[in-house]
């Protein structure tokens, strides 16, 4: 006859299933967590990046452009007889080209840009495995 106390493989094996799926599941949880951890790191540290490079760049740029600028306004003020006309003049074009650079950057900035998008389609996928039927 066959012993009480032992247990047979269907009674070990239903156990040792569910605790190999939820460690799996535990494992997987974790993977996910890391993924969007390294995906949002990795976001943060390329919009510092693009600020610091884009301070920097600003500053110069506007250091440059304003004594240019007053070298404009000062010449085509002299060639029209009014320094208003040529502030107007050179004004104009400088407001346009900032109002693009500022529309660019601020798509450039948009949150749909920002978003983890390998963290989502990571769970996507892992859903669809999780609840696909078994055959």
């Amino acid at each position: 006859m066959r012993d009480p106390s032992a247990r047979g493989p269907d009674q070990r094996g239903l156990g040792a299933l569910f605790g190999d799926s939820v460690r799996h599941a535990a494992e997987l949880v974790g993977g996910e967590f890391e993924l969007l951890r390294r995906e949002t790191d990795g976001n943060i540290r390329t919009i510092l990046r693009l600020v610091a490079t884009f301070g920097t760049a600003v500053l110069l740029v506007l250091a440059a452009l304003m004594l240019f600028v007053v070298f404009l306004v000062k010449g085509i003020g002299a060639l029209l007889g009014s320094e208003i006309a040529g502030a107007v003049i050179v004004g104009g074009p400088f407001a346009g080209i900032a109002l693009a650079l500022m529309v660019f950057g601020m798509r450039r900035m948009a949150r749909d840009n920002l978003a983890p998008r390998r963290f989502e389609r990571q769970v996507v996928r892992d859903a669809r495995m999780a609840t696909r039927p078994r055959g």
